[in-house]
């Protein structure tokens, strides 16, 4: 019997933030720690304005694009007010070097101490001045979203890019949660695999992981199932998509953790954070097992607590960083390729669809999902996605390459291509055995001992 129960860890709910972890303005600095200091593309963001306003509209965000922008103008003219008082001191201080090493007159040199004095006060007034339209303004930015992909549709309407079976009109289904002897389901937060599930469970999820390995040059990697509240911010995911954890002995109150799992794609983003990798180790593909533990995304499947709703579940995590866009495109391709002949092979009712705008967090671009048709439901569940986030991600953690002396961020592509709990909960409502299902890459397909070892005195014939 396999058990998923929540870890022995205290949780809460979080409430909405008005200070953020991802950027610390100075005067909070002296009680906060300063993670990261995130790229923050004024010109990139503004420059295109159309594009904005239409990504903002299309999501359907309470977002005031000119009040931004006006607070944007305040903060300029801040910045503007200061440099000008800096330079000014500076080219005092400078002057009254030149006087003392010349010997210049008491009465000059005392006029320039004290212009020194007066534009230092000017320029700690300033600072602290600025902090307040600074916190306000930057706190605005960071929550407006990333620009969408041309193929994202922006209308309402979901676009359909495959489909393997059409799904058979047969009367009421009864519900997965029937199956006992599998399954012993508590709440979306406690439940058991049995038998045959828990065994699929498992092996569903290492096969899938293997196949992309094997078939697609992927590299296996084992990720923190906790992620600090900087890189959620990073990513722009809403702070009740997970469980916060309180931690008694916490230095930085802000920048608390969270239960995220392993296969998630926050938990890849430490990893990447300050990185800068060589253009020659491009694209960088990595695939891991672990738990996923996204609250809000399982809520969506609907209000009765199942298989489809529970909020953990075994899962396979891609995380791809490309050059360019149009790599991220290729890859974001080869990802549902990959994941598509997993599932046509398992010979279950699944789609593939380009979600509606309205449905995307603030980072994504596009989002591509796989979706298994539940029969008690009448409906199809997402059993994986896949994103593209474009180099939106990368700016907020500092991922980048280096391109002669120019440092680019780099397109970052990924996301849980499979929960088991949900195909599993699809399957047996389709009354397919899990322990007939073909799994690509399982254990079966790889060589044996014998083979290996053959296959290693090869290499000195």
């Amino acid at each position: 019997m396999l058990s998923l129960r929540i870890l022995g860890i205290s949780f809460t709910k979080s409430c909405t933030r008005n200070i953020s972890a991802l950027y610390i303005t100075g005067d909070k600095a002296n009680e906060n720690y300063v993670t990261l200091q995130p790229y923050l593309d004024f010109e990139g963001t503004f420059g295109g304005r159309e594009l904005l306003e239409q990504s903002i509209a299309s999501r359907g965000l309470n977002i005031n694009l000119e009040t931004v922008l006006n607070k944007y103008q305040k903060y300029q003219a801040h910045h503007e007010q200061l440099r000008k008082v800096a330079e000014d001191r500076e080219a005092v201080t400078k002057k009254l070097k030149e006087l003392s090493k010349a010997g210049g007159n008491d009465d000059q040199l005392e006029q320039l101490k004290e212009r020194g004095k007066s534009l230092r006060n000017d320029l700690k007034n300033l600072k602290q001045a600025l902090y307040p339209i600074e916190d306000d303004f930057i706190h605005d930015y960071l929550h407006l979203p990333n620009r969408l992909h041309e193929l994202c549709p922006t209308e309402g309407e979901e676009k359909l890019l495959y489909r393997h079976q059409v799904p058979s009109s047969t009367p009421d289904t009864l519900s997965h949660l029937a199956n006992k002897e599998l399954i012993h389901f508590v709440d979306n937060n406690r439940y058991y695999m049995m038998e045959q599930a828990a065994h699929f469970d498992v092996n569903a999820m290492q096969s899938l992981a293997r196949y992309f390995v094997t078939k697609g040059d992927f590299i296996q990697t084992a990720n923190p199932d906790f992620v600090r509240c900087v890189l959620l911010e990073a990513n722009a995911t809403p702070m009740d998509d997970y469980h916060m954890v309180r931690e008694e002995h916490l230095q930085n109150k802000i920048n608390t953790a969270y239960l995220t799992g392993g296969a998630a794609f926050e938990s890849y983003l430490g990893a990447m954070t300050k990185l800068c990798v060589y253009p020659s180790v491009l694209p960088l593909r990595y695939v891991c097992c672990g738990r996923s533990y996204n609250r809000a995304e399982a809520e969506l499947n609907g209000p009765s607590p199942s298989l489809y709703t529970a909020t953990q579940s075994n899962a396979v995590q891609s995380f791809v960083a490309t050059q360019t866009a149009s790599d991220a495109d290729s890859q974001l391709e080869q990802i549902l390729n990959l994941a598509v002949d997993f599932y046509k092979a398992i010979d279950v009712p699944f789609r593939v669809v380009y979600v509606a705008a309205k449905n995307l967090t603030p980072s994504e671009n596009l989002r591509a999902v796989l979706e298994v048709y539940a029969p008690s439901l009448k409906r199809y569940v997402c059993v994986g996605r896949v994103s593209n986030y474009g180099d939106f991600v990368s700016k907020r953690i500092l991922f980048s390459t280096r391109r002669e002396k120019h440092y680019d961020f780099l397109h970052l592509v990924g996301g849980p291509v499979l929960y088991t709990s949900r195909l599993i909960a699809a399957l047996l409502e389709h009354n397919i055995k899990l322990e007939d299902c073909k799994l690509l890459g399982s254990a079966s397909q790889e060589p044996t001992m014998q083979q290996s070892v053959q296959q290693f005195k090869d290499l000195f014939k």
